[in-house]
C-alpha cells in the first residue's frame, strides 16, 4: 500500500540496529518518500554492570541511513541520548537546519535494562529503564512538537509501546511501568495537540523477530534454568498465529498512522500481538 507521504520528514530514535523495529521503519518510511534523521545513542551502556545488549555503534546507523538513501531520499544519521534534553533539543534542531521542517516522530528508543524479579532488581537499573522508556519519549515529543505546531501543518507522533504496557510477564516490571507511562502520555498528549492536527498514537508490539527479543529470550532462560530452545518454544506457542512478527510488519501500522489515512486516528494504542492475549 502506498501512503502520501513523500516530501515529508521525520525523526526515528532508536533506528541504530540493522534488525531492529527502527531500522524497519526508517526503510518503510523511505519507500514512502519520507526523508528521515536517524537517532541513536551509539555509545556503551552507561553501567556496565547491569545486563543490556549493548548499543548500536555509529557504523551501524550510518549503515541503515545509507540504506534509506538507496531508496531516493535523504537520511541523517544523529548520535542522539534521548533521556538527554540538550540532545534532544540538538536533535531538532539539526532535523530543522537540514531538513526546514519536522512532520513526523516515531519515538522508538527503548531498553530493558538490568531486568530482574522487583525484591532483586537494582534501583539504578529501575530508574535508567524507566528513563529511556518513558522520559525519553516525553522529552522527545516536547522538543519536537513545538515546531510542529509553529509550523501550522500538523503532524504525526507515534510512541513505540510493548505488550507488556497490558499483559507484562515476571522480571520486566520496570520495562512494562515505562511502557505503560507511553500509553498514559500518548492518550493525554494526543487531547492536548488535537487543536494543531497533530495525532498521537502508540504501537505495542508483541513478540518482534529482533536482536533484542533473542536477548531477552536469552535473560529469560538463564533465569528460569531453561534451554533458549525451550523459552523460545514456549513464547512461539503463546502467539495464535504460530510465529513472532517480523519488523517490517510493525513498521507497516506505523507508515500507515504516519499518513493521512489515519488522520482522525488520534489517541490509540494499537497491539500488534499475533492474536496473544495471555502473558
Amino acid at each position: 500500500m502506498g501512503f502520501d507521504l513523500e516530501g515529508s520528514v521525520a525523526v526515528v530514535t532508536g533506528a541504530g540496529r540493522r534488525g531492529g523495529i527502527g531500522a524497519a521503519i526508517a526503510r518503510r518510511l523511505a519507500q514512502a518518500g519520507v526523508d528521515l534523521v536517524l537517532a541513536d545513542l551509539c555509545a556503551p551502556p552507561i553501567d556496565q554492570n547491569l545486563p543490556h545488549p549493548g548499543n548500536p555503534q555509529w557504523q551501524d546507523l550510518t549503515g541503515v541511513a545509507a540504506e534509506a538513501e538507496s531508496l531516493g531520499v535523504r537520511a541523517l544519521p544523529l548520535r542522539a541520548d534521548v533521556t538527554d534534553a540538550v540532545s534532544v533539543q540538538d536533535m531538532v534542531a539539526r532535523t530543522l537546519d537540514t531538513f526546514g521542517r519536522l512532520d513526523i516522530l516515531v519515538n522508538n528508543a527503548g531498553a530493558a535494562i538490568g531486568p530482574a524479579p522487583v525484591v532483586q532488581m537494582e534501583e539504578a537499573a529501575w530508574r535508567r529503564t524507566l528513563e529511556i522508556n518513558a522520559t525519553g519519549t516525553f522529552l522527545c515529543s516536547k522538543y519536537a512538537l513545538q515546531p510542529m505546531i509553529q509550523a501550522g501543518r500538523g503532524g504525526r507522533v507515534i510512541n513505540m509501546s510493548s505488550l507488556a504496557a497490558e499483559r507484562p510477564r515476571p522480571g520486566v516490571s520496570a520495562y512494562a511501568a515505562g511502557k505503560a507511562a507511553v500509553v498514559a502520555l500518548t492518550r493525554s498528549l494526543a487531547q492536548e495537540v488535537a487543536a494543531f492536527n497533530i495525532t498521537v498514537n502508540a504501537v505495542l508490539p508483541g513478540d518482534v523477530d529482533t536482536e533484542l527479543k533473542q536477548w531477552s529470550l536469552k535473560v529469560e532462560a538463564l533465569a528460569t534454568g531453561h534451554s533458549y530452545e525451550q523459552v523460545l518454544d514456549a513464547a512461539t506457542a503463546r502467539v495464535p498465529l504460530g510465529r513472532f512478527a517480523t519488523p517490517g510488519e510493525v513498521a507497516s501500522l506505523v507508515a500507515f498512522l504516519a499518513s493521512s489515512e489515519a488522520a482522525f486516528i488520534t489517541g490509540q494504542a494499537y497491539v500488534l500481538s499475533g492474536g496473544r492475549e495471555w502473558v
